[in-house]
């Protein structure tokens, strides 16, 4: 199997000395200089809905989900990110509180910036400013894909584009094919997509029935992603 360039690796600056020779990998050092570490373990909220958006997470180590969850109960998983990078710094640029809540999937290590430093430094330093505008297009690309796929898939579809979508930060490749590195339940996945628990639990069953996806000790694994993928043009 090929190995795929991550995607913040993709675009790299070449004229770094119009960024004041600040060296690209060490953008993210400007912005958390002086502020310590947390650890947090799993299932831990790092802000909730309705919080003043007062600070920015960046984020260490670790993995964190964005949510949002109505009056009425339901939830729904908007993305996931993943380790260096900043979370809820959007809301911090233009005040107000918090839309979403931010959950940690995996025990974190992260640094809390304050909305008013993150936008001083963020404007002191054009190298930090192009890094944020690089994080905002991926975010915006990954929320787009969802649109998308909410839109002209059906059920199964968009539970195999959202395995697809995860098979690389969450995946590794062994020779059976590529097993996930996290437990999914089908109530995540029904959270993430916006669909019940019950619809989810089908499309699992369908996958595995048809050897599209296999499960051992717990984890998920995908056999061939070719042929996964290509269910997506049936």
């Amino acid at each position: 199997m090929g190995t795929e360039t991550p995607w913040e690796k993709r675009w790299i600056p070449q004229r770094l000395p119009s960024l004041g020779n600040q060296r690209w990998d060490t953008v993210w050092d400007g912005l958390t200089e002086g502020f310590e570490r947390e650890t947090a373990p799993a299932g831990t909220a790092l802000y909730q809905q309705g919080d003043p958006a007062s600070e920015v997470i960046f984020l260490h180590t670790g993995q964190v989900r964005i949510e949002c969850v109505h009056s009425n109960g339901k939830k729904r998983v908007l993305c996931l990110l993943f380790d260096g990078i900043p979370v809820g710094e959007e809301e911090c640029l233009f005040g107000g509180p918090r839309e979403y809540r931010a959950v940690a999937v995996t025990e974190c290590q992260f640094s809390r910036i304050p909305a008013e430093v993150f936008k001083d430094r963020a404007e002191a330093s054009p190298a930090l400013a192009l890094k944020l505008f690089q994080i905002s297009a991926r975010k915006w690309q990954m929320l787009s894909r969802t649109v998308v796929r909410d839109s002209f898939l059906d059920a199964r579809g968009r539970v195999i584009q959202f395995l697809l979508s995860i098979s690389g930060p969450y995946g590794v490749k062994e020779a059976a094919g590529i097993r996930f590195t996290i437990r999914l339940t089908h109530q995540e996945v029904a959270d993430f997509l916006g669909l019940s628990r019950v619809v989810v639990s089908q499309c699992f069953q369908s996958l595995i029935r048809d050897g599209l996806l296999k499960k051992a000790h717990q984890y998920y694994l995908i056999p061939d992603r070719a042929s996964l993928e290509a269910q997506l043009y049936l």
